[in-house]
């Protein structure tokens, strides 16, 4: 009798497992069947194969890549990372990093640098480490608690992102207020009671002498300095990392990705805000005794294409610098930290009348052809102890007084057309009248006379109604917040500014969004300083490239609103009688 050969028993065990395996190999290819079906990829590869070789593209594998782009996820924040660099007065400020995942890549998406929020170079030590300070609480929250925050989020969903941030930094601002109420609480056990000091007297008169009629008043002090806790600049640094990076993720320009932000679509049409160019830099911390103009402005006439109006006000600016060298020396070229001629000035006419003379040199027409504007920086004038405006030193004006002096500005030199904060906002009796004697003559602009901008959102203008509203974008303020509060301004029929910070960097986001949220003006400071000029340039490169698309709308003429005063309070009915 024979056995079988052990090699059977092999070979059964062999057609076992390759039955197993064959089954497995099934089962994965239905899988990948599902998996390819359920993300439509032979369904889109048959089309884009198809249309490929009709069209004939020079770059196969480009056209494969840009074909399906389409459907890939949107970019997403993995982390962001922060150093510390210089800003333009080489004072330490943030330079954050977005990272994010786009094809499955991490990768870093943009880079911004943030202007500092504390520009002052004569600051005490004890200052000067709590600055420090302020400066490692932002970075380690850029690099910790925003991280977090942002984890995540779509790069193109600035509302989203934004809100996050606002979310941790509200926890941030609410424990600092509890630490604050308590450090008071204490210092006011320890401490006695101190006396309520009585108001100063308001009087009608130019130089302290009492007017004719004239009445005592109680003035309104100015509020105390907004207290706020370490590390805030890191929210504005997080709110303009994201929008950067939302405008690579949808590989548009920056200015379309903000108009897009703002209306839900780019528009056809974007214009190039109006630049308002600082050639004149003093005011109450400035050389001389001229205090009522902390900075003059120069604008071109609208309807002008930027790259002209950039090469008119250029030559004005070197202009200027030639006539002040003639008279005071080289040294009198010399520009301060917003890029613009600080001459030892001592009354008001000397900066206006410069102005007046190099138009005149180059043929121009202050009225015409250019236009000022002056920043009255009158919280920094107040002379509080007195009640009134020391517009030069040795020369107070009550505020009724500052009426008639603006007034008479504006008649003497018609080519000024802009008046920002010409009063402070507690003097709101004195601001209506104004608007009632200039507003059709000129814009009245608030900056310092509102409160930052995430305030401002709650309060709106209030009782100081402004043909504009000044916004700049650091600490506490986002994108969103900008984007909200101009469309506050717009919609009761005032313009907007966006401006630059004294401690600027030069990063050119701001001219991005500029025109994307369609401002009037641009006040990014002098032509003496790079980071200044660098902003400019961006909007020369955008008109250039909106031009070339048939996309450049024009500037309409200046239409001043007629601010009329508040109405008055309704008197309550009178009850009908028996």
């Amino acid at each position: 009798m024979m056995t079988s050969a052990p090699t059977s028993r092999l070979g059964g065990t062999t057609t076992s497992s390759s039955a197993r395996e064959a089954r497995e190999l099934y089962e994965l290819k239905q899988q990948a069947v599902k998996f390819y079906q359920d993300n439509m990829v032979p369904q889109r590869m048959e089309q884009v194969l198809n249309d490929m070789f009709y069209e004939n593209p020079e770059d196969v594998y480009g056209h494969l890549a840009e074909y399906f782009q389409q459907f890939a996820k949107p970019p997403t924040v993995s982390q962001v990372t922060v150093r510390e660099v210089a800003d333009c007065r080489g004072q330490p400020t943030i330079q954050a990093e977005l990272h994010g995942v786009v094809n499955n890549v991490d990768k870093v998406l943009c880079t911004v640098t943030v202007p500092t929020t504390n520009w002052d170079t004569t600051l005490t030590e004890e200052e000067e480490a709590e600055k420090a300070e302020s400066l490692k609480v932002a970075m380690e929250y850029l690099a910790g608690p925003i991280t977090e925050a942002l984890s995540g989020t779509e790069v193109a969903n600035q509302r989203e992102g934004d809100q996050r941030v606002k979310n941790f930094i509200a926890k941030v601002l609410e424990n600092f207020e509890e630490e604050l109420k308590a450090k008071k609480a204490k210092e006011e056990e320890e401490s006695p009671r101190a006396p309520t000091p009585k108001a100063a007297p308001s009087e009608k008169g130019g130089k302290g002498k009492k007017g004719k009629g004239s009445a005592t008043s109680v003035i309104i002090p100015p509020q105390p300095k907004e207290e706020l806790p370490h590390g805030i600049q890191a929210v504005s640094a997080a709110s303009l990392a994201l929008l950067e990076a939302g405008a690579q993720a949808i590989r548009q320009p920056l200015y379309s990705h903000v108009a897009a932000l703002r209306t839900g679509e780019v528009p056809s049409k974007l214009r190039i805000p109006l630049p308002m160019v600082c050639v004149y830099h003093g005011g109450k911390a400035g050389p001389g005794k001229l205090n009522c103009i902390k900075e003059l402005l120069i604008m071109p006439k609208p309807g002008l294409p930027f790259k002209e109006a950039m090469r008119m006000l250029t030559n004005i600016h070197n202009q200027m610098g030639k006539s002040l060298a003639a008279k005071s020396g080289v040294t009198a070229r010399n520009t301060t930290d917003l890029g613009a001629y600080a001459p030892q000035y001592d009354k008001l006419e000397q900066p206006l009348d410069l102005v007046q003379e190099t138009l005149a040199a180059l043929e121009l027409q202050a009225g015409e052809d250019v236009h000022m504007a002056i920043n009255c920086a009158a919280h920094e004038m107040f002379e509080l102890e007195k009640g009134k405006y020391e517009v030069m030193t040795g020369t107070q004006k009550t505020p009724d007084d500052m009426v008639d002096f603006y007034s008479d500005i504006l008649t003497r030199y018609p080519g000024v057309i802009v008046l920002i904060d010409p009063l402070r906002k507690q003097d709101k009796t004195a601001w209506v009248k104004l608007t009632q004697a200039v507003s059709e003559k000129c814009y009245l602009m608030g900056d310092q006379v509102y409160p930052r901008t995430e305030k401002f959102l709650v309060q709106g203008m209030e009782e100081t109604k402004s043909s504009a509203a000044v916004f700049c974008l650091h600490s506490l303020t986002t994108v969103t917040d900008v984007m909200d509060a101009a469309k506050l301004v717009e919609d009761v029929g005032s313009e907007v500014v966006l401006a630059a910070c004294q401690g600027d960097t030069a990063d050119t986001t701001l001219a991005d969004l500029a025109v994307g949220l369609g401002v009037k003006f641009a006040k990014f400071g002098g032509l003496g300083r790079g980071e200044r000029v660098a902003k400019y340039n961006r909007l020369a490169q955008i008109e250039a490239q909106l031009a070339d698309q048939d996309k450049l709308a024009p500037h309409e003429e200046h239409k001043f609103p007629n601010i009329l005063p508040p109405p008055p309070p309704e008197e309550p009915e009178e009850e009908a009688a028996d």
